[in-house]
């Protein structure tokens, strides 16, 4: 098997093999082009190549030779408060006919090997099945919320009319980003770039969405939305995919936009990050509001050396704890490691030390961004600790903090 970068060539065998992937029901050979990307979007393959077959070009396979694809971004993410280096998995994709022979596996195991060597310290992906990607060390960061709200029920929850609303293309895309970075403030929160703006967040897969904007009376942009307009059976739904707002005055007037869509459409659904109940506190009847929690994405650490070097501990968080760590996937990450934090920073060592403490590199991971506490994962069964002095000093390293990954892709 031989991994590499996909040549552009290749293109009409990549979009018929994710076409037929994710959107089976069009069978193999789409009529449709593909989307154009961020300029981040890295393609990668696994060809089987037979080195007994002549060619023209032994050092180059045929696009025939594609057995399994996906791409990754090169996102920079926040993490405990500063930016890193994340590699988004997308795309993961073979045919029917070379599936279950750990083709999958092996571009796993090629991608990771290719993060670790340019010092990408964690991989998140959306997964299509839980189970799958839990095998390659994979664990969820967060659960996000839907809330489903009749419009004219916001009436009770939005100012009265001021500043204005304007319609906003893809040449706007820094005075969104300008609201976005003061908006996104949670773990894993991505650093748009200009591509990302154009490609991602005003193209969608089946529909593009409508982003509108709303400004004071000094025109200073303070909050955006995105949403589509779809049919849900008899009924209209507004869709609403962001809703981003510096603070709570234009939060409300976002609302306001949303309620002022009474008369076209009978449900605004709302997508926000765990805990988003506000609605369910604010209006009249809140059983009026449909709340909805769902699963969201998947991270593991790539190579845990990269990431204790690169994490920003609390201030007032010393020690020391021999942490023995299980990782199928990625052996640089398998085995005993003394973590040390001080004042002079964090190390991370293999160590023969006895464990304090016992875990898998997808529940480290949660630790790690702190989607989860040490007292979750012990109850979930995914963390086993020693003494009292090693949780302590666990949960004095690793708080728990608000994880949100928002974007799809």
């Amino acid at each position: 098997m031989d991994y590499r970068p996909i040549p552009e060539d290749h293109d009409e065998a990549v979009h018929r093999l994710l076409s037929y992937a994710f959107q089976p029901e069009r069978g193999p050979d789409p009529d449709d082009e593909d989307h154009e990307r961020p300029e981040e979007y890295h393609r990668r393959g696994l060809y089987d190549v037979d080195p007994d077959t002549p060619t023209d070009d032994p050092d180059t396979p045929t696009a025939d030779d594609l057995v399994v694809t996906c791409g990754y971004y090169d996102f920079t993410a926040r993490i405990r408060d500063e930016f890193h280096p994340v590699g988004g998995v997308s795309a993961v994709a073979s045919p029917p006919e070379s599936r279950r022979r750990g083709y999958v596996a092996d571009l796993l195991a090629n991608l990771h090997r290719e993060f670790r060597e340019e010092e990408i310290g964690f991989a998140v992906l959306w997964p299509f099945e839980y189970a799958f990607y839990r095998r390659f060390g994979y664990a969820m960061t967060n659960t996000s919320v839907t809330t489903s709200v009749p419009p004219a029920e916001l009436g009770d929850v939005v100012p009265d009319p001021a500043g204005t609303f304007r319609r906003l293309d893809a040449g706007d895309y820094a005075e969104l980003d300008t609201v976005h970075r003061a908006w996104a403030t949670e773990a894993l929160g991505l650093r748009r770039t200009e591509g990302w703006w154009r490609y991602r967040t005003f193209q969608g897969w089946r529909k593009d969405p409508y982003v509108y904007g709303w400004a004071d009376r000094t025109g200073t942009l303070r909050g955006y939305l995105c949403y589509t307009v779809d049919e849900d059976g008899d009924d209209k739904r507004m869709d609403v995919s962001e809703l981003a707002a510096v603070d709570d005055e234009a939060r409300g007037h976002l609302l306001r936009f949303c309620r002022d869509h009474d008369s076209q459409v009978d449900t605004v659904r709302l997508r926000g990050k765990a805990g988003e109940t506000r609605l369910l506190q604010t209006l009249s009847d809140p059983r009026a509001v449909d709340v909805e929690v769902r699963p969201g994405p998947m991270a593991r650490i790539v190579d845990l050396e990269t990431v204790v070097d690169a994490l920003s501990f609390p201030d007032d968080a010393t020690g020391s704890v021999a942490l023995a760590v299980r990782d199928d996937h990625c052996d640089w990450n398998d085995g005993t490691f003394e973590l040390t934090v001080g004042s002079d920073g964090a190390t991370c060592l293999r160590s023969d030390a006895d464990a304090d403490a016992t875990l898998d590199i997808g529940a480290l991971s949660q630790l790690a961004l702190g989607s989860l506490s040490v007292d979750e994962l012990e109850r979930n069964g995914d963390l086993t600790v020693e003494s009292a002095a090693a949780r302590e000093t666990l949960a004095a390293l690793f708080p728990t903090e608000a994880v949100y990954l928002r974007e799809g892709f």
